[in-house]
């Protein structure tokens, strides 16, 4: 006995898809989808959120650079990490001192965003500003 052959991706209709742009810079909602901590080239500690536009469908997902504390920062490195960190923490609401991922994800803030051209990428979105609430 022979079963039907079950439905496959290669059987969706992809007529309408929309190559995922670059949003012109400005005042936008975004979203955190994800976030990693990691290690740069220089053997400092990071943090990358990765967020999508709500609003915008067919927006390509970008990524902002969130330097962490580490011993050897000077005095001005480490107040502009630890500002940055405060003002994404602000933007999203995110009123803990320690938070996990899973914590984080789904929560919207406003931002003014920028863009910039990448070799390999092409057109991205950047992190100008995280806008405060007030």
């Amino acid at each position: 006995m022979i079963d039907e052959p079950q439905e496959s991706f290669l059987d969706v209709d992809t007529s309408d898809a929309v190559e995922p742009k670059a949003v012109p810079a400005g005042e936008l909602q975004v979203r955190i989808l994800s976030g990693v901590i990691a290690i740069n080239k220089n053997g400092n500690p990071y943090f990358q959120p990765r967020f999508d536009i709500p609003s915008e469908p067919t927006s390509k997902d970008f990524t902002d650079y969130l330097g962490l504390p580490f011993p050897e920062m000077d005095e001005k490195q480490l107040n502009q990490a630890k500002f940055k960190l405060d003002s994404f923490k602000r933007c999203f609401g995110i009123k803990k001192k320690k938070f996990t991922m899973d914590e984080i994800i789904g929560l919207t803030g406003w931002a003014i965003l920028g863009l910039k051209e990448d070799q390999e990428y092409g057109e991205q979105n950047t992190i100008r500003k995280y806008i405060l609430p007030k």
